[in-house]
């Protein structure tokens, strides 16, 4: 009556009945969990990438998974959280997770998931931040060097109190980048000078905050996932609008949503409406602001944020008052009034905030509330410059508002001109700061980007400029070419090392000479110079690089005895018409290369 079921077939259906019953838990191995974690991993200052978040729940999933694997996968899951703005769900995981008796309070996961809570509830603004901070620097010292970095950056951004001024907070900060330049860690100097800025950006100082946002963002373009790519992005914004720039803030805008048309997240959506909402408010364009509103709306309700829900309520309240709607500003200063001991200090410390709640008092004709909000801002305007001048006394940065704005037109002429006497001090104190940083900070940037005895690019400098090259016009190359000092190591053992130095002096020089100004020049290593011409034609870059050979095949210099002695050298080029963010992989090419033809010819 019925037909035998063939044996491969019976075969695939038992598999098939397996799977649909949850029997594929079973060929998960410990090892391949193991691999996935170390792989999945990213450090604190990082988020983990969007697509290993399927196989993270089908581990979680498994029977497999034991119990401290299940840990690490659930930290490497709320940290992606935090990345897309799901606090509040993160928080609960990470609140179970510490809590967990089993946990092994050694390892990286609980020292990562005790960091993240106190990240947590300084988006929240909450003060126990600096005790889950404290704790995490102390699980990370001497064993998970990421954590132990992120917890000292945190403390000196928000938890110093009254006991550290903004200064040697400031100091203790450019200490640290000085000591991580030197590692090489792009990631860690990437974070420093996203935290310099932030602090820069607290005392007012948005000019000097948008260099150091700038150095972060163009430092984690080379190794931050995509979605965190775009916070020191937010942070240049910021700056560039607090210096009064909107031509650049609104370039950077613009950079913002093309590169959250890749990525997407109700945060970086969030993000992304509240800059232009802001940008629009600053711009008095409030057409275009009242459209905005509509979709950053619509983002608020996945993002567990109260700043950005503060920000969106004090930005849409005004458009109420550009319509004339009395009972909708009625509402909002009410629901502020009793809330007001919760709004965040970003928000309480916003002197445009401060003034739109001058300007709406004033327009419900509540002129004591009016008064009792701008005593608030004068009295915060004088602790901030007070913490200004006890900076001052370390590094000379000043904590101050560059620019008095309309407020003080509807308050007395005493309080205007007791502002105005604030302002003339801060703009005295300015004048010292950016003296003071234009004659040390840039030596010090520069110093760290040059060779010291031949004044060219060191290594570091000339390869991450050289990344940052990219794609070329049609029938255009970016042309590499190495010199090799070949008798560098002969002239040194023979003549000494101060004829070996000035050998390589003169070859710097030479390079110097016989190129432009828009040629990156370089030194690697000891004996080695670079040589890259971006954008050029092909045969006018092997032409160059002829000329440059011939110039240092002509060249001798004296021994310091009468002796000539020639300069010996040799010549690698390469040619692309694509970027070279590969370079380290292109010189490694290059040297095999020219070993390979070296001991061929030996042959």
């Amino acid at each position: 009556m019925f037909e035998k079921i063939p044996q491969n077939a019976l075969r695939s259906f038992s598999i098939t009945l397996l799977l649909v019953l949850g029997g594929f838990h079973q060929i998960v191995r410990a090892d391949d969990i193991d691999d996935f974690i170390k792989k999945s991993q990213v450090k604190t200052y990082d988020c983990p990438k969007s697509e290993v978040l399927p196989q993270l729940d089908t581990f979680l999933n498994s029977i497999k998974t034991t119990h401290s694997q299940s840990i690490a996968l659930q930290v490497i899951k709320t940290q992606s959280m935090i990345c897309v703005g799901q606090l509040e769900q993160a928080q609960n995981v990470l609140e179970d997770i510490i809590r967990d008796p089993a946990i092994d309070k050694l390892s990286y996961s609980y020292a990562s998931a005790i960091y993240q809570m106190g990240y947590i509830f300084e988006a929240q603004d909450d003060p126990k931040r600096c005790a889950y901070y404290k704790q995490a620097e102390e699980l990370g010292k001497d064993s998970f060097k990421d954590i132990t970095l992120s917890s000292q950056i945190a403390q000196l951004s928000g938890c110093s109190g009254n006991k550290q001024s903004i200064g040697e907070r400031l100091g203790k900060l450019f200490a640290l980048l000085e000591s991580h330049v030197l590692t090489n860690d792009k990631e860690e100097v990437a974070h420093i000078h996203n935290e310099i800025g932030y602090l820069f950006g607290k005392i007012g100082q948005n000019v000097l905050a948008v260099e150091q946002y700038q150095k972060a963002y163009d430092i984690g373009l080379d190794v931050y996932e995509e979605k965190n790519q775009v916070a020191p992005l937010m942070s240049l914004i910021s700056a560039y609008i607090g210096s009064g720039n909107f031509n650049e803030a609104k370039l950077m805008i613009d950079k913002l949503a093309e590169e959250n048309k890749k990525i997407n997240t109700p945060l970086t959506n969030s993000w992304l409406y509240y800059s232009l909402s802001r940008y629009y408010y600053l711009t008095a364009d409030y057409a275009q602001m009242r459209v905005n509103l509509v979709k950053w709306q619509a983002f608020l309700p996945m993002v567990t944020n109260k700043q950005m829900d503060d920000l969106f309520a004090w930005y849409s309240a005004f458009i109420c008052m550009i319509d004339d709607d009395r009972d909708c500003i009625t509402q909002y200063l009410s629901a502020r009034e009793i809330e007001d001991a919760q709004v965040s200090n970003a928000l309480s410390n916003n002197k445009d905030y401060l003034r739109f709640l001058v300007e709406a008092n004033l327009y419900l004709g509540n002129v004591p509330a009016s008064e009792k909000v701008f005593q608030r801002y004068a009295d915060k305007l004088t602790t901030k410059l007070n913490q200004q001048q006890a900076s001052g006394q370390v590094l000379g940065v000043a904590n101050l508002y560059t620019k008095i704005n309309m407020l003080e037109e509807n308050i007395t002429k005493i309080q205007r001109e007791n502002i105005q006497t604030i302002v003339l001090v801060c703009l005295l104190i300015t004048v010292i700061a950016l003296l003071l940083y234009l004659t040390l900070g840039r030596h010090y940037l520069r110093k760290l980007a040059t060779d010291s005895l031949t004044g060219l690019r060191n290594e570091q400098s000339v390869l991450g400029a050289i990344k940052r090259i990219r794609s070329v016009q049609r029938d255009k190359v970016n042309a590499i070419a190495v010199f090799d000092v070949t008798n560098f190591s002969e002239v040194n053992a023979q003549f000494g090392y101060l004829t070996a130095d000035t050998l390589l002096k003169r070859v710097a020089g030479c390079l110097n000479q016989v190129t432009r100004e828009k040629d990156l020049l370089g030194r690697l290593g000891t004996d080695r110079f670079i040589v890259c011409l971006k954008n050029i034609d092909d045969e006018t870059a092997r032409v160059l690089f002829d000329r440059i050979q011939n110039s240092l095949t002509d060249m001798a210099i004296n021994a310091g005895s009468g002796e000539k002695v020639n300069i010996h050298s040799s010549m690698s080029m390469y040619l692309s018409q694509d970027g070279l963010q590969d370079i380290e992989q292109v010189l490694e090419e290059m040297r095999m290369s020219a070993h390979y033809n070296k001991r061929a010819s030996a042959l």
